[in-house]
């Protein structure tokens, strides 16, 4: 029988074997799994950009707001208890935009207009509250940003990623797996 015939399949059998092992990734355990297990962090997950946002507070209130599409819709709570405050009066100022928080029971937040808040930069953001007998002062930023540093990575193969090191395994099991075939063809 003819040795070279035989040979071909371990030869696949090899390569195949390299071309798995060459596909594995290490694993690297994240932060508070160093023996312990200290899971106080919140779990981070993500599917897309984050929507513009900003949270001020005070010791009276703690207001977040959100830009989404051609609003700002914001929450108001008590800063100590965490309670909602519904139809208090909310006043805007972002540079020479002003504007009144129109508050929404079935939403349980208040509404103002994004006009301003849609070109990309930082946007100083002051709240004048009043509920009740409080009135309190509340400033913050609004990042919005320009492009999603994200977005112009999409596509690009970057150094270390399990794309290049699988492709990187399949050329050096490919050459091997000619330089073997190739020695045998001398030796015999």
């Amino acid at each position: 029988m003819n040795s070279h015939l035989t040979s071909v399949p371990r030869l696949a059998r090899r390569l195949a074997l390299l071309l798995a092992a060459s596909l594995t990734v290490p694993a690297v355990a994240g932060p508070g799994h160093e023996g312990g297990h200290d899971h106080d962090e919140a779990p981070v997950l993500g599917s897309g950009p984050a929507l513009p946002r900003f949270e001020a507070h005070s010791d009276l209130f703690e207001a977040v707001g959100v830009v989404n599409g051609g609003e700002l819709s914001l929450t108001l709570d008590t800063y100590t208890t965490n309670e909602p405050v519904p139809g208090a009066r909310i006043e805007l100022e972002s540079g020479t935009f002003k504007a009144l928080g129109e508050f929404r029971p079935e939403q349980g937040n208040y509404r103002f207009d994004a006009g301003p808040f849609v070109a990309p930069g930082s946007h100083p953001v002051t709240l004048t509250v009043t509920a009740g007998n409080d009135i309190d002062l509340l400033a913050a930023d609004l990042i919005v940003p320009g492009e999603h540093p994200a977005a112009a990575e999409i596509g690009k193969i970057v150094p270390g990623s399990p794309l290049l090191w699988g492709a990187g395994g399949l050329v050096a099991g490919l050459a091997l797996a000619f330089g073997l075939r190739r020695r045998r063809k001398t030796a015999a």
